[in-house]
């Protein structure tokens, strides 16, 4: 059950800067039990994405570039901390493009809608009745840099606007 817990969490954690990796345990297995990730399913549209930001790792994601969803994400829970929340997304760019470099875009700054191909954008996301749900969430990360990171659409499903809101930000306080 824990095991579990700690794969959720990571889900809610990506954003700021990332790697694709050929293989988690080498880059980021430090936030697996044991150091090896519960599930990796054969085929290409996987991609194993140690969620990074100025060089410092923070979580993983499993992605699928199919379906544009993460399948989990992972992290330590080192305890509540006082971060500020962004509202601003970031895109992995290295899974539309291999040849980019391992820093997020900033959506921003960035026309994110010549991307999407294989990741998912905020227009997936516009008028579609749901909010972006992290799954290595914003409130659980052990610094504002790391929470800054979260905000990624690699770490982001959608979730039902009255859980994303009401119950899920209400847990954070009690």
């Amino acid at each position: 059950m824990m095991l579990l817990l700690h794969v959720l969490m990571l889900l809610l954690l990506s954003g700021g800067s990332a790697r694709v990796v050929p293989d988690f345990k080498r880059k980021c297995g430090q936030f697996f039990a044991n150091g090896r990730p519960p599930t990796i399913f054969p085929g290409s549209q996987y991609k194993q994405i140690c969620q990074t930001r100025n060089n410092v790792y923070y979580y993983a994601t499993y992605y699928d570039t199919i379906n544009r969803i993460p399948v989990y994400s992972a992290y330590v829970f080192k305890g509540l901390m006082s971060c500020t929340r962004l509202d601003s997304w970031y895109i992995e760019p290295q899974i539309d493009d291999n040849n980019k470099g391992p820093d997020m875009e900033f959506s921003r700054t960035l026309n994110i809608h010549i991307r999407g191909d294989r990741q998912a954008l905020n227009r997936d996301y516009e008028k579609s009745g749901f909010d972006k749900g992290h799954l290595a969430p914003v409130y659980l990360a052990n610094s504002q840099s790391c929470s800054d990171a979260t905000f990624t659409l690699t770490n982001a499903a959608p979730q039902a606007k009255c859980f994303n809101r009401v119950f899920w930000g209400s847990a954070r306080y009690s």
